[in-house]
Order: C-alpha cells, then structure tokens, then sequence
C-alpha cells in the first residue's frame, strides 16, 4: 500500500494591520488614499485600512491627538497649528505642495481686485480654504480687514451662501469650482497661477504612532505612492475613484477633478520646507505660538527617503 506524502503546513499569514485612517474634504486632493483603498494597494502591503471621512483637517487632527484615527490626510496648516498648541503631530508626505484654489464670485463682483471691502464664505476659519485667502489678501496688498469671513461649513454650504447674495466670493478647490460655476458664479482668480509653495495636502500622524509603527507608516505611503502613480496613468480608474467618493455623475465636474491634480502629484512626496515656511507664516498671523515654531520639527523625511533611497518608487513609476 503507498504511503500518502506527508503534508507541509503552509506557514502563517500574519494577520492584516489596522489603520484607521480619515480623510477631510470632499475634493479630489483627497483621493490618494480612496484610489489606493480601492485599486488593492493597502491589502498588498499587509494593512486593513479603515478609511473614513472626517470634516475638516482640525476634527482629523483632533481624532489622532485623541487616538481615534492613526493617520490624516490633511492640511500643513493643521500640523502648524497642532505644533503650536503643543501636540507632536508631524507630516510624513506632502502629496500637494502647492496650493490649488479658484476664487468665485458673483456678479458684484468682476475681478480680485472687486472682493476688497466684501464678505466670502470659507469652510471654517482656520481650514485650508481660510489661508488660501491669505496667500490672495497678501498678494493683492490688502490689510487684514478688508475682507470679512463667515462660516459655511462645507462646501455646499460656501455655494449656497455665494448662490443667495449672503457672500460675494468664495474659494474652492478643483472640482469643486465646477458647482459653483453651475450655481451661476465665475472664476476670478486661479490661485496656483500665484506660484506660491504652500503645504497644502499631506500624510499626517503623531509622532508617537510613527515611532511606534513606523513599518505600517511605511506600508501607507507604499500604497500612496502607487495611488499617485495610478491616477497618472490610468484616467478611467481615476476618475471612478472621483466619481465614488466625491458623488457626482456629472462629466465636467469628474475631469476637473482628474485633470487639476495629475501633473502636481510628486513622484517622491517630500512634505514642501517652503511650503510650511509659507503655512507657519500664514497661521502665525492667526496664532502668534506659531512664528516660534521649527520648520523642520514639523515635518519628518526619513520615510520617504528610506523609499526613495531603496529604489521602491523608481520601480513603481518604471512599472
């Protein structure tokens, strides 16, 4: 009688890490992690990725002081602004490092030079949307009162405040202008045509986490950068991604999304050292603590370098 072979058990799949992980606006700057979650890329490196929305940088920067989010995709003006309230919070990538916002307005108003004196609506004082007016009220050689602020909330509600007279103008980031130009506002300044640094979305997390998991630090940004690298190549997926998260069937808003970020994308996502500089600057206005700060205890390069240095994304843009 043969003799059955004897069997191999198969060596133990370590089980999954989880990441609870939050992103914060509903634009398509926010769509790494959302296209890196649905192309599979977390999974390939071994992490569960719990992915939430979470409104506003400040409420996801919150979340990780308080430990009920690991990881945020937010704004460097929320790192500021934790840092100077004495929360290590740091940024380990910079996925966009410039600001993108278009300035809308109604037909009060004609051009940038018209919203001196005039009331827009913004997120929440404080959120990015806040400091691109900054980066305008400077440029323009405005002083600090000549533009009033009022609280929308979101988005729909900065639309909704232009669309019934309530504000004059608004700033938004791609595609999100493509809904304000249907509630009948027009473009009056496109603030990337200012070629200002500006730290504006990036990989945020306490230092604490990024010590203590720093492996799993590095499998998020694996999967980050291939999310980039993804969206460069392949449109169609891209713009599903933009289409899910982001609840439009509306073509023109989808390819606004798609095409506003391609070419800003870094290949290796270094966090901007000038476009924090240009973020404690804007902050600092709001929060003197913040001129005190460190740029450079702000941010922490290593990881990206350990992938830079090793070749993983020459190999993933050469793929």
């Amino acid at each position: 009688m043969a003799v059955p072979a004897p069997t191999v058990a198969a060596a133990p799949t370590a089980a999954p890490v989880v990441i609870r992980a939050g992103w914060v606006a509903k634009t398509a700057n926010q769509m790494v992690w959302p296209l890196a979650k649905d192309a599979g890329y977390f999974d390939n490196y071994g992490v569960n990725f719990d992915l939430k929305y979470v409104n506003g940088s400040a409420t996801a920067v919150a979340a990780l002081v308080a430990g009920d989010l690991d990881v945020a995709s937010v704004a460097g003006s929320a790192i500021v602004g934790a840092q100077a309230a004495g929360q290590e919070i740091v940024m380990v990538a910079g996925f966009l490092n410039q600001a993108v916002f278009r300035i809308l307005a109604n037909d009060d108003v004609k051009t940038i030079d018209d919203v001196k004196g005039k009331t827009v609506a913004v997120t929440r004082v404080g959120q990015a949307d806040y400091f691109a007016w900054q980066t305008v009220i400077e440029h323009q050689h405005w002083g600090a009162e000549d533009v009033k602020f009022v609280n929308a909330n979101d988005v729909a509600g900065q639309v909704g405040l232009l669309q019934q007279g309530q504000v004059q103008a608004i700033a938004v980031s791609p595609p999100n202008d493509v809904l304000a130009r249907k509630s009948g506002a027009h473009l009056v300044l496109d603030t990337a045509t200012l070629n200002v640094p500006e730290q504006n979305v990036g990989f945020g997390v306490t230092r604490a986490y990024l010590d203590a998991n720093r492996s799993a630090v590095s499998s998020v940004l694996k999967a980050s950068i291939e999310a980039m690298a993804r969206w460069k190549k392949d449109a169609a997926f891209a713009k599903g991604v933009i289409q899910k998260y982001l609840e439009s069937v509306d073509p023109q808003f989808i390819d606004d999304g798609y095409e506003a970020y391609g070419p800003l994308w870094p290949r290796a996502p270094y966090p901007s050292r000038d476009g924090m500089l240009k973020v404690i600057d804007e902050v600092s206005a709001q929060n003197p603590k913040a001129k005190d700060l460190d740029v450079d205890q702000l941010m922490d390069t290593s990881v990206v370098k350990e992938l830079e240095d090793s070749g993983f994304i020459q190999q993933i843009y050469a793929t």
